[in-house]
């Protein structure tokens, strides 16, 4: 029992990866590019919550994108912002932005909900205000769906300025995820995107339920239980600033957690029972044993505990006393060595996330987002 625990705990970080890449040099799912000529209607939507710090670079960076003038049209919703973040877009008003305010906070869910229906452009692509895109990065989206099996497309965020403590190991983290969800795509499809930078076909958009903590999984979800493919396209490139603390990183991997709780609890976290097998190994694989992984680890470190007679069970107790002290010496040293950086970061997920999966269970994670300063 404790070596099958052990298993399924390491499956999702050692075990899966290895199995992907075996699988993706064997059979991969075409991609049906004709070029990027083919440029569709696009609404870049922009959610923004007191940005005033950023809003403007973000839309002089979104009027420079290279795509037809007349064929993208830049939607900033500003959400209650109670500081100059409309007044400062109101600036850039006309013919390509259109500004909407909310005069007071209801959450990105509950405008996106609003808002993306009344939409009639082809395309939407969803964005936060912090995210700087690559020139082409629209255009490099967009030319996915020309693949009729396409409905739901993620782009390459990378992180800078990350806090010392973590950007290392969020270096490694987000280079591996970029792999998996590539695999993933090229098998079938991902599970979830990228909440900083995706398209959708606008006709695939359901509005999720109200109090939905995870938007990014729960859209692209409903896209895949409509028949169409999510996939990842590594040359829609964006920059983000990454958590400056080592608190801003708690907050946002316990969020998840809770939102992966919810999803599950409510339902609409599941694939469609006639998705392909590929996408069910993709979701158990990628997603589900992830997020309740700190509950398998719990229960192996409890039947160790209640079996610490046995050679196998002092050997895990061993290694995860070893683990924490290399990570409670990375948080006291600050260390980049890569032989404390990861057990840290390893045990600090693992603690945030099940901190999440917590308040996710018991229905006390927020909707609305206490976003840091920038």
């Amino acid at each position: 029992m404790l070596i099958a625990l052990v298993v399924v705990f390491f499956y999702p970080y050692v075990i899966y990866p290895v199995v992907l890449y075996l699988i993706v040099r064997r059979r991969q799912h075409p991609t049906r590019l004709a070029g990027e000529s083919a440029c569709p209607t696009v609404a870049l939507v922009i959610s923004a919550l007191n940005e005033e710090g950023v809003i403007a670079q973000k839309l002089a960076n979104c009027l420079e994108l290279d795509y037809p003038r007349g064929r993208l049209r830049i939607v900033v919703i500003s959400d209650g912002s109670t500081d100059r973040t409309a007044e400062v877009a109101r600036r850039f008003a006309g013919e390509a932005v259109e500004i909407i305010e909310q005069t007071a906070r209801r959450g990105k869910l509950a405008n996106l909900n609003e808002i993306l229906p009344r939409r009639t452009e082809e395309i939407l692509v969803l964005s936060d205000a912090n995210v700087m895109y690559r020139a082409d990065a629209v255009r490099k989206l967009v030319r996915r769906f020309q693949d009729p099996e396409v409905g739901c497309v993620s782009g390459k965020v990378i992180l800078t300025d990350s806090a010392p403590a973590l950007d290392q190991p969020t270096a490694g983290y987000y280079s591996l995820e970029w792999f998996l969800q590539a695999a993933a795509s090229s098998i079938y499809s991902m599970a979830g995107a990228d909440g900083a930078m995706y398209a959708l076909r606008r006709e695939l958009f359901r509005p999720c339920p109200a109090g939905t903590l995870i938007e990014d999984f729960a859209i692209p979800m409903a896209v895949i239980g409509q028949g169409k493919r999510v996939v990842h396209e590594p040359e829609a490139v964006g920059w983000e600033r990454g958590p400056s603390s080592l608190r801003e990183e708690f907050r946002r991997k316990a969020r998840i957690a809770a939102g992966a709780a919810q999803a599950l609890l409510r339902g609409n976290g599941w694939p469609p029972l006639r998705a392909p097998a590929g996408f069910w190994f993709v979701f158990v694989s990628h997603k589900l044993l992830r997020w309740i992984s700190p509950l398998i680890g719990a229960a192996i470190v409890a039947y160790a505990i209640g079996s610490s007679a046995q050679p196998l069970a002092q050997a895990i107790l061993a290694g995860i006393c070893g683990v924490s002290l290399l990570a409670g010496l990375q948080l006291v040293s600050r260390s980049a060595s890569r032989w404390l950086t990861v057990p840290f970061y390893f045990l600090f997920g693992q603690i945030a996330a099940g901190w999440g999966l917590l308040r996710g269970i018991a229905g006390q994670q927020s909707v609305l987002w206490a976003k840091e300063n920038r």
